[in-house]
């Protein structure tokens, strides 16, 4: 029977669903499986255990096959390693991810491989961080993308889309982000008893941004939902930060939650919190960067404090802002909040805007998934 598999180089096992990737793979596994095909994710992982070798569980709804392999593994290693997950699957569709940041052997080793086995395979780019020559020797990047053509890629954004296209040559499909049903409770206290809230406090997500707020503004209340595990310790400058873990269902982050903050430093995607915390009816204050507005009327906007650039310091990549522009955008947050907090109407209307564009992009992404699996696998 025709099926599908998700191959992660080393992340997943680290990092789980907690990130728009990993959280776009589940709700395309679980369609998929709906249509009556089997699906599941593969991660190829580094392990200092040797006793362990492969393991099979179930997460989240979704099959995941972990393979691991000696902390040094090399490219052939993860080939082999390849070879037998997709012996023991055989999928008609591969699926895989473009890198972020780093690209290295490995990644081109599992490209080929896929591309080797003669079946389709599908590559999914869910933010601005992949390699270029900018950040990588020129024959590296003109090898990986040479490969990648001969896949179909799939972007979360038009936005991303358009500069994958531009950068790497690589044409590129529009994926949107594909929402789980979830059931919206309204929230029982009014919006002036809840929090600011930041889901992520990485610092390419705008956590320097978001401890100068706290600083200009300390009476307010803040909630730093924690996400990805690859991530510095955070210390809050003030006891009015509560921080908590992650979790898979959101309403209960959201229904304590009087704004959505998004202060990000980086060309992410179409971030899926915000379409979460609009279908909840949180209003979302956002900087203007990377895919974000494509959101329209939906959010209110405010310009991101100047970046000269990102420094990476081991698997962490910090945004390049002077504290003065950092000062400068939380003052422009501030602004943002008070029209808010102080304007019932302003702020119904973007709750009114944020509620009718999710349902919109609701049903525009399971028409192009639709789509998509029709093409993969033929239609219902």
């Amino acid at each position: 029977m025709a099926g599908i598999v998700f191959v992660s180089i080393d992340d997943f096992t680290r990092e789980g669903f907690t990130n728009g990737l990993f959280l776009q793979v589940r709700e395309l596994l679980k369609r998929v499986i709906t249509r009556g095909h089997p699906a599941s994710l593969a991660c190829i992982a580094q392990s200092r255990n040797p006793g362990v070798g492969r393991r099979t569980r179930t997460i989240q709804g979704c099959t995941v096959h972990e393979t691991f392999i000696g902390a040094s593994g090399v490219a052939s290693v993860y080939r082999r390693a390849l070879q037998d997950i997709l012996n023991d699957l055989d999928p008609d569709v591969i699926l895989l991810n473009s890198c972020a940041v780093r690209l290295n052997e490995a990644h081109h080793a599992v490209l080929d491989e896929s591309l080797a086995s003669g079946r389709q395979v599908a590559v999914l780019v869910t933010d601005q961080l992949y390699p270029t020559s900018s950040d990588h020797p020129e024959d590296e990047v003109r090898s990986y993308y040479s490969l990648m053509r001969q896949t179909s890629v799939h972007a979360v954004s038009e936005t991303i889309a358009d500069a994958f296209h531009g950068e790497t040559g690589v044409p590129a499909q529009v994926l949107p982000n594909l929402l789980p049903e979830r059931r919206v409770v309204p929230a029982s206290s009014g919006a002036e008893s809840r929090s600011l809230t930041l889901i992520n406090h990485h610092p390419i997500k705008g956590r320097r941004v978001w401890d100068a707020l706290i600083r200009q503004r300390p009476s307010d209340a803040y909630l730093a939902v924690e996400t990805w595990p690859d991530v510095p310790a955070y210390v809050p400058p003030s006891p009015r930060v509560e921080v908590a873990a992650f979790t898979p269902d959101p309403t209960t982050i959201y229904n304590r939650t009087r704004i959505l903050l998004v202060p990000s430093l980086g060309p992410e995607g179409l971030a899926r919190v915000t379409l979460e915390a609009m279908e909840s009816g949180v209003p979302v204050i956002a900087h203007r960067i990377g895919s974000l507005p494509e959101l329209g009327n939906a959010a209110m906007f405010i310009a991101p404090p100047p970046i000269a650039g990102y420094e990476l310091d081991g698997n962490v990549l910090y945004p390049m802002v002077s504290q003065n522009d950092v000062e400068r955008a939380a003052q422009d947050l501030g602004q943002a909040i008070d029209a808010l907090d102080h304007d019932p109407a302003l702020r119904a209307r973007f709750v009114t805007n944020g509620r009718a564009l999710v349902r919109d992009y609701r049903d525009h992404s399971e028409a192009v998934s639709g789509r998509l699996l029709d093409a993969w696998f033929g239609t219902v």
